[in-house]
């Protein structure tokens, strides 16, 4: 069975979140599991403490009451839309079950992936109000650290696919492994795997051009054939009009990746591919953890 975490923070984007996290879902026997981790400190500040302690953290039982109850309430709303879909759609297999807990939500976001071990975890780069650049730096603390892949949903009014996927090849020696567990991810799907590296400098092109051929022939058998393409893109101007333009023309749907911990983004294509180029595509990203 398949075990898909798919953190939400209630926000308006959490519907195409689950929507991505269902389609994927709808492929395997299932568990989707909603979780919602909540602040559980009330953080007021008062004018009248003296200038030395201009915060007071107070534990309020009410409010906590009350953030506690409204998470179930809108954790079920986010299950019986679900559900409803799943109904819809006639859809086998796939189960739906929320939990929640209070505290850090970097900690416990990560304590709930290491006692669940989800197979896949399906998130929202970017929050609601407050929690937009919150959530956004989650998202990146969860690619860093978890050994999970990660699926990042951007703000899409849509589901765009799972049938054209661009690797992002920085001919890491982490590259092979990452490509298989991409194709292990879709096994089931009729997916297109592009396996880019972008050439910036030709001053190292006859290294790079062999590392990339020696990785293009670790995948030779005929399964393969039809699944799976290799291609060298020469960037002779812009970084992000030359990515623009690939995904366009192969009607890109999502870019997995390999990140690193010293930057997730770092050397994604090559060293001057960078996370403003990644995002500004606004299309799903797939971070494929590899071990070393």
């Amino acid at each position: 069975m398949k075990k898909i975490l798919v953190p939400v923070d209630f926000s308006e984007k959490a519907n195409i979140v689950c929507e991505y996290a269902l389609a994927y879902a709808k492929n395997f026997t299932s568990e989707i599991l909603l979780y919602h981790v909540y602040f559980d400190q009330i953080v007021i500040t008062d004018s009248s403490f003296p200038d030395s302690i201009s915060m007071n953290t107070m534990y309020n039982e009410e409010l906590i009451k009350e953030l506690i109850n409204q998470t179930k309430k809108r954790l079920e709303e986010l299950e019986q839309n679900l559900l409803a879909r799943i109904r819809k759609e006639n859809i086998e297999g796939v189960t739906i079950r929320t939990e929640f807990s209070g505290g850090d939500i970097e900690s416990e976001l990560q304590e709930k992936c290491f006692s669940y071990q989800p197979d896949l975890v399906v998130m929202g780069n970017r929050g609601e109000g407050k929690n937009v650049k919150t959530w956004g730096s989650i998202s990146t603390y969860m690619v860093n650290h978890l050994q999970s892949p990660v699926m990042i949903i951007p703000e899409i009014k849509k589901f765009q696919g799972f049938t054209h996927i661009m690797v992002g090849v920085d001919l890491d020696e982490g590259n092979k492994a990452m490509i298989e567990k991409v194709l292990a991810l879709f096994t089931t799907f009729p997916v297109k795997l592009f396996c880019v590296h972008f050439l910036v400098s030709k001053k190292h092109r006859e290294d790079e051009e062999a590392k990339f051929i020696s990785l293009k022939n670790s995948f030779p058998d005929k399964k393969f054939i039809g699944s799976i393409s290799f291609e060298m893109f020469d960037i002779v101007e812009d970084n992000q009009k030359a990515i623009d333009t690939y995904i366009k023309s192969h009607d890109i749907e999502m870019i997995a990746f390999q990140p690193h911990k010293r930057n997730i983004f770092y050397n994604l294509f090559t060293s001057n591919i960078t996370k403003k180029n990644l995002f500004a595509t606004n299309i799903p990203l797939l971070a494929i953890p590899v071990a070393k």
